[in-house]
């Protein structure tokens, strides 16, 4: 029944790690919480800007 539910099962790129996330190596899994915690900075930045820049156009 499982392998018959493997063969059916239709391929999804980007999942091929997906059951190993858990089992990863510390220094990876420190280094991908760091790209996280600067991904969060940036868009908060991004976020910031554009809201900047909007009172600059609704002033002129």
């Amino acid at each position: 029944m499982n392998s018959k539910l493997v063969d059916e099962a239709p391929y999804h790129p980007g999942y091929e790690d997906a059951s190993f996330e858990q089992v990863e190596n510390p220094l990876m899994a420190e280094l991908a919480q760091y790209r996280k915690m600067n991904e969060r900075y940036i868009e908060t930045a991004k976020k910031i800007v554009e809201f900047l820049g909007a009172g600059n156009k609704a002033a002129a």
